[in-house]
């Protein structure tokens, strides 16, 4: 009886020996997408002059035990710099973070070294502190460099924040449904849809045309300026416009300028907030009455 169960007991372990070595490749194939997480704190892979001083003054809402501030905006190039490694070529989810404070810079430039070059992504850090803020999807070479830089140079004002950033690698079991994009942007503006017209309204009691894109966005980590010409300035300038883009323009006879905004939702079709008295509602933005300045888009189409 011994005999037989030792006899077992030796199939088994050599059947699950043998299923394990199996199953050491199967949790590859799930395994969590490669992350780097590059703290400022970390002087290996962290650089700044001395112009970018050591502050925990908001240590509730920082990422680990300090931050960079620099106090106001140069005229020269003194970016503090990060060292990210990326284990082989392919697209990679950027993010950042800075702390909470009001009086932060409101046009702070990251420069992020894709395979294709330098790209810029300008962020305004009054708000959305001690968050991770989605700064594009980009695709980087293999390597170990300085290739995710905070610009020293800002047109905006206030304190520009060096804290932590992040990459995560999308495999092909990874996409960037987990964040933004514009067929998600369209789903939240139909929620606005039958909400009355209000100037300089940013509510559900009340929006206008940028407050509405304005507040839309804003559920997804973009903050736009509060006026439709500040808006265009934002965002990649495109000349096929998708859902979630937003189209630009000026009513005939009113003047020259940007003086309107509407969030597409397919062709030839948007979501706007047209004027007092009415209500958000879907427009034909290809017509005689509305001239088209142009498309932008703020987050992956897809």
């Amino acid at each position: 009886m011994q005999r037989l169960f030792g006899l077992y007991a030796t199939i088994f372990l050599t059947f699950g020996v043998a299923l394990g070595a199996l199953l050491v490749i199967a949790p590859g194939a799930s395994a969590s997408p490669y992350t780097q997480i590059v703290d400022n704190f970390n002087s290996n892979r962290f650089q700044a002059s001395g112009r970018w001083v050591f502050s925990n003054f908001h240590s509730n809402t920082d990422y680990g035990k300090n931050y960079r501030v620099l106090k106001r905006p140069l005229s020269v190039t003194d970016n503090a710099r990060f060292k990210i490694r990326t284990p082989a070529k392919g697209s990679y989810r950027v993010l950042a973070r800075w702390p909470s404070d009001s009086g932060y810079n409101n046009r702070t430039r990251f420069w992020v070294k894709a395979s294709s070059g330098w790209k810029l992504k300008t962020v305004n850090q009054r708000q959305n502190g001690g968050k991770w803020v989605y700064l594009g999807t980009y695709t980087l070479n293999a390597g170990d460099s300085y290739r995710i830089q905070v610009a020293s140079r800002s047109k905006g004002r206030g304190y520009i924040i060096a804290d932590a950033v992040k990459v995560v690698r999308l495999t092909s079991g990874t996409t960037t449904s987990s964040g933004p994009t514009g067929l998600k942007v369209v789903r939240e503006a139909k929620t606005w849809l039958g909400v009355p017209y209000k100037w300089g309204g940013a509510s559900r009691n009340g929006v206008d045309c940028s407050g509405l894109t304005m507040t839309v966005y804003k559920k997804f980590g973009k903050y736009l300026p509060h006026n439709a010409a500040e808006q265009f300035k934002y965002g990649t300038r495109v000349s096929t416009p998708a859902p979630g883009n937003l189209v630009f323009g000026r009513y005939d006879g009113t003047g020259p300028g940007i003086q309107h905004v509407g969030l597409i939702t397919w062709s030839n079709q948007m979501i706007h907030a047209p004027q007092p008295g009415t209500v958000v509602r879907y427009a034909t933005f290809k017509n005689s009455y509305y001239n088209i300045a142009g498309y932008r888009r703020y987050v992956p189409n897809r």
